[in-house]
């Protein structure tokens, strides 16, 4: 449920989600919200065949990773923080999926002008120069977004450790979860801090930016949609707002039982200022463990 915050909204006190402020965006919440903003008219596709629920490690690691090979020790992100968002408002979403991922409850905060109430969150959604913010909690991802299938492949965070300092350390890098999506092109992984009042220094977070291929014909995808992955229960709606050329930044946050992911997109047309209002909202979120 989302509801207004007691918090005070804009700049916190503790470190923020760090972003970089060049070419970036967000994409919208997951879970259902009571706010009054009626649910804008985006893309939904045709409806998907539900995946088996098997999250299905390559061949070479069919019973898990017996031989994980070199860890990769993930480098801390070094792009500028963003801005706090001016006048916003601030909301609070409840973890639609407690035996998923063990967090709380989000907060956010967006200026005015965006739309909220909708799995996807932004401003000008279903345009040409939307930006977006989800939130989701997905068993496991598609291994081909326009050709799927319906195992899925295991998330990025599925397999890893940290070191002594609490650094991640992926163990399967890069052969699976988003990083190892077909005809996708990703940065290298790094880690983010984001603003968590139950530790002290935050919750570490996986970042990886993706792009969608920029001569996608959407058409020639399964039910003409692609999707990055699937619901977390039958019925829900999956991570289909895409379009060619679009980039997602994916926050893959550390919790037990399984990650939250957050994803956080902008398409070709969208304007500067709005990319920087993106910024600005994923920098005011606050996640709460406890």
């Amino acid at each position: 449920m989302e509801a207004s915050s007691d918090r005070p909204a804009g700049v916190r006190g503790a470190p923020k989600l760090s972003a970089v402020l060049g070419l970036i965006l967000f994409v919208g919440a997951s879970v259902a919200a009571c706010s009054v903003t009626p649910e804008p008219d985006v893309p939904t596709g045709t409806p998907l065949a539900e995946p088996s629920g098997a999250v299905v490690w390559p061949s070479e690691m069919v019973e898990g990773p017996p031989d994980p090979g070199p860890p990769f020790l993930v480098p801390a992100f070094d792009g500028p923080e963003s801005q706090p968002v001016q006048d916003g408002t601030t909301l609070v979403l409840k973890n639609p999926n407690p035996g998923a991922s063990d967090f709380e409850t989000i907060e956010y905060t967006v200026p005015s002008g965006w739309q909220t109430g909708g799995v996807y969150i932004g401003k000008d959604l279903g345009q040409p120069g939307e930006v977006a913010i989800s939130f989701w909690t997905p068993a496991g991802v598609y291994s081909d977004p326009c050709r799927r299938t319906t195992d899925l492949s295991p998330i990025d965070l599925a397999d890893h450790t940290h070191s002594e300092g609490g650094d991640l350390i992926l163990l399967s890098y890069p052969r699976i979860g988003l990083s190892a999506q077909q005809g996708r092109e990703a940065t290298e992984a790094r880690s983010v801090i984001v603003d968590d009042p139950s530790e002290d220094h935050g919750t570490i977070t996986l970042r990886l930016e993706l792009t969608v291929p920029p001569d996608l014909d959407l058409a020639s995808c399964d039910d003409g949609v692609y999707v990055a992955w699937p619901g977390r229960n039958a019925g829900d709606r999956p991570n289909d707002n895409h379009v060619a050329g679009q980039t997602d930044i994916i926050y893959q946050v550390d919790f037990d039982l399984g990650p939250l992911i957050i994803d956080a997109s902008f398409r070709p047309d969208s304007s500067r200022q709005s990319i920087e209002e993106l910024y600005a909202v994923l920098g005011s979120i606050v996640v709460d463990r406890y």
